[in-house]
């Protein structure tokens, strides 16, 4: 196998007049740089390695870079949809990272087996959601592969009760606990989620509701033998489902909630909160500048940096990285500009995990690129034509099916593209289009996605690439890890997840 070299200063900007790489010799490593800002300057540009062909990533901002360098080895599925790369092998990475932000990054762990023992190691969680129990029974997780698994979910009703939304809820999470306790993973009871959020405001409103709160809360986590528990309200201060109770006085009353849960819970379980992309929202109705009192009592947020745009007939990204393009009609959503929004307000950045999706969207559309993108900026996969494959006909072509699939569509699992034939494996293991589906590359937010002219559908999804490439983001940026919403999309074989724990240096 070909080793490529991933030369990273984390940052922004890089410029495509850098140079198109051209495919080297088999012996020779294929670099990527990523760049931060002031590198276009040409003084940084001499003093970086930068080989002619060179991969241009931006990533991460940062106004202080602090050079270091470290190394590890990987195996990554090597990016193979943009207009400058054209490499679809599976290797032996090489990772060296200058620029970090803070704190060095942890070495690469001897083995998967061990993976709870290291606290300063990059974690791989995943939701585990109860309404999967039937198809995907507790036993099935690879537990190997995950140091964290979050279950899904208990829900606030308005007496201030934790309650389950299948009747087996309570046994799939005994199971679930029994089962990641033996291979030495540890479960959070995660609250609230998109539908479980009507009460939150409520529960958290008055010192005696919170009492309350907390009380039950503490209950669940004894009860189960938990080791954490996962606070989801979606979302303070701010509307979510649509049928929420809000106040503007959410985010101080949450904290409050959140520094007597604190002192409730045994001082080892784990408080962690799913957030969306930016601070929570203050009393002002905008995103908090502080957060640093949040820092003191949970001991990692989820940045929720999927569901973007959700299924549309002008579709766009599901999970951006970042804004590549500077032209995308939520800029603050990213993988990219999140991290720097929170790390701005205050919280750490080994006290983030970076939310990714197993699953993506599909939805009726005649359109060919997503939304808001310049055309010049839009690439096939490595070795399309410029024009569409139109050779699949009715009878040939497949159509994907969404879950809860209407006029636009619904979301679909990973694994389901590959099933039902939307996605299949080429000879060098990358996964391409079929069924009479194109893979397109979004350069823009480095992100796949499907066109079928025949069926009029378009899916945004993530792919080993694009998750292997956030998973490197995080790690880059001394990110506490990465948690896949949700365990259940992966593939049999974990293509997702392993892409995920290669990006992060894990074995």
């Amino acid at each position: 196998m070909r080793p490529l070299a991933l030369f990273v200063l984390l940052g922004l900007s890089a410029s495509p007049s850098l140079g198109r790489p051209v495919d080297p010799p088999d012996d020779e490593p294929i670099p990527i740089l990523v760049l931060p800002p002031g590198a276009l300057k040409h003084e940084t540009i001499d003093r970086v390695p930068q080989p002619s062909n060179a991969l241009i990533i931006p990533l991460f901002n940062s106004e202080s870079i602090t050079p270091t360098i470290l190394a590890t080895t990987l195996t990554l599925s090597e990016p193979a949809a943009t207009e400058t790369i054209h490499i679809v092998e599976t290797k032996t990475v090489t990772v060296v990272v200058q620029g970090t932000q803070s704190a060095s990054l942890p070495p690469p762990s001897p083995s998967a087996s061990d993976h709870h023992d290291n606290e300063n190691k990059p974690v791989m969680a995943t939701y585990y959601p109860d309404w999967t129990a039937d198809e995907f029974p507790p036993e099935k997780v690879d537990f190997n592969r995950f140091a964290w698994i979050d279950f899904a979910f208990a829900v606030p009703d308005a007496s201030r009760r934790l309650t389950f939304t299948s009747a087996d809820s309570e046994d799939s999470l005994r199971r679930l606990v029994s089962a990641a306790h033996a291979h030495g993973s540890k479960v959070k009871l995660s609250v609230g989620g998109w539908t479980g959020s009507a009460y939150f405001s409520d529960a958290v409103s008055s010192d005696s509701n919170r009492h309350e709160f907390v009380k039950n809360i503490v209950a669940m986590y004894h009860k189960f033998n938990l080791d954490g528990i996962d606070i989801d309200w979606e979302y303070p201060g701010t509307q979510g489902a649509g049928s929420n109770k809000v106040s503007h006085q959410d985010t101080p009353h949450f904290l409050s909630f959140l520094q007597l849960l604190r002192a409730q819970l045994p001082p080892s379980a784990k408080i962690t909160a799913a957030t969306q992309v930016t601070p929570f929202i203050g009393p002002d109705g905008q995103p908090l500048k502080d957060v640093s009192a949040f820092a003191k009592v949970l001991d990692w947020i989820l940045i929720m940096n999927y569901d973007v745009w959700g299924a549309s007939s002008t579709p766009g990204p599901n999970a951006p990285l970042r804004d590549g393009c500077h032209n995308s009609t939520q800029p603050d959503a990213s993988a990219n500009a999140s991290v720097a929004a929170w790390t701005k307000a205050g919280l750490p950045p080994n006290q983030i995990t970076l939310g990714v999706p197993s699953y993506g969207y599909v939805q009726t559309s005649s359109a060919s690129r997503l939304v808001q993108r310049r055309r010049s900026l839009w690439s096939r996969e490595a070795g399309d034509e410029e024009e569409f494959d139109m050779s699949s006909t009715q009878s040939t072509a497949v159509r994907v099916k969404g879950e809860g699939e209407g006029d636009d569509g619904g979301q679909v699992q990973f694994k389901q593209l590959v099933s039902e034939g939307a996605l299949k494996l080429d000879h060098d293991g990358d996964y391409i289009g079929a069924g009479g589906f194109n893979r397109m590359w979004d350069v823009c937010s480095s992100t796949p996605y499907l066109v079928s002219k025949t069926m009029h559908q378009v899916v945004t999804y993530d792919d080993p690439q694009s998750l292997g490439m956030k998973a490197a983001f995080a790690q880059g940026a001394g990110l506490k890890g990465v948690n896949m919403f949700d365990v259940h999309g992966d593939t049999e074989d974990w293509i997702l997840t392993d892409a995920i724990r290669a990006g992060l240096g894990l074995e």
